[in-house]
């Protein structure tokens, strides 16, 4: 479980934990940890499946470890969760379901607020990730249930504020992906209806000296993510990060080609056919409409002008007719004149 840190056997004097402590019929892991982070406890610590025991000791692996097993007792609040046993504590990291947070270490896990509970209603979370040195911060979400499309979870420059990537009911994170940048904020915002049991996000921050090199048996996926912007600010601009990049994750081979490319060439390839075939067949219908164009015009006037009808007229006889050719197209020789 999420922010678990095993079993323990609880001598009660002095018990695991030496801070403050509570017992209630409706407990669960989410109410003892609450608890213990509003009084600022490091940890916290359920037992006998309805007490909860708060403290900083960071000794409290002197009584020993036991199996996690004998930790299961169920939590009166949840009976799907486990509240520790007789004389044995489970404990859990305080920071675990809190609502923001500061982060500088190398690695860790955010939780959603109130995790492993469902998250409450109204909730507006920011988690800052601030790595020094850092070239490149790797995100995955181990864990991701958000049913409803107006709450959401976003990736923000922590220098500039813009979102990067933003994930809710409908859009999925469906891998891990890098981010070129030495500062993230997470952020998280719930409204008031349709609550789910949240998120869990594991982060990795790389320098440039430490960064893996790509492995072709790697089954992780390979995504490159640009949001663009054209407000970037003057120190935003003079800074020597990529901002908005999503860069691709060196587990993957550079070499992979983006399905999206491939069907925007595909497209392209068809369109080409397409038009080719269509200047085409436009050049055979206008060739054959002018190879008609002229027939039609000499079956027009061929009688006209392949032969002239002349009329010669005698007085002592009837009036003749006959066709006769003449001895050239233009010449002027008038029909009703005799040799």
């Amino acid at each position: 479980m999420p922010g678990n840190l095993g079993c323990f056997r609880d001598h009660g004097n002095p018990p695991p934990l030496t801070g403050i402590s509570e017992t209630s019929n409706k407990q669960t892991i989410q109410t003892c940890i609450t608890m213990c982070r509003r009084q600022r406890y490091k940890l916290a610590g359920l037992e006998a499946g309805f007490a909860c025991f708060c403290g900083n000791n960071a000794d409290y692996r002197k009584h020993g470890e036991m199996p996690s097993t004998d930790c299961n007792s169920v939590c009166f609040g949840d009976h799907t969760q486990p509240c520790g046993g007789d004389g044995r504590i489970i404990l859990f990291d305080s920071l675990i379901g809190a609502c923001g947070g500061n982060y500088t270490m190398n690695s860790a896990v955010i939780y959603s607020p109130d995790f492993p509970d469902s998250y409450g209603t109204g909730k507006a979370c920011y988690w800052t990730i601030q790595v020094t040195g850092a070239s490149l911060i790797r995100f995955n979400f181990t864990f991701f249930d958000i049913k409803d499309s107006r709450d959401m979870v976003e990736l923000l420059d922590g220098y500039t504020k813009q979102v990067l990537i933003r994930f809710d009911g409908r859009n999925h994170p469906t891998h891990s992906f890098n981010i070129s940048l030495d500062f993230v904020i997470l952020y998280f915002f719930s409204d008031r209806i349709n609550q789910a049991q949240g998120f869990s996000v594991v982060y990795e921050a790389f320098k440039e000296e430490s960064l893996e090199k790509p492995n072709s048996s790697s089954n992780q996926t390979q995504t490159e993510l640009i949001t663009q912007t054209t407000n970037l600010s003057i120190n935003a601009a003079r800074s020597s990060k990529i901002l908005y990049v999503i860069t691709t994750s060196p587990s993957r081979p550079s070499g992979h080609v983006p399905g999206w490319t491939v069907y925007a060439l595909t497209g392209l390839l068809i369109l080409t056919i397409i038009a080719v075939l269509a200047k085409a067949l436009l050049h055979i219908s206008m060739k054959s409409a002018r190879l008609a164009s002229p027939s039609s015009l000499d079956s027009c006037h061929r009688g006209s002008a392949g032969e002239i009808w002349s009329i010669f007229y005698k007085p002592s006889t009837s009036i003749s007719i006959f066709p006769k050719k003449l001895k050239g197209q233009h010449d002027d020789r008038n029909p009703l004149v005799g040799e």
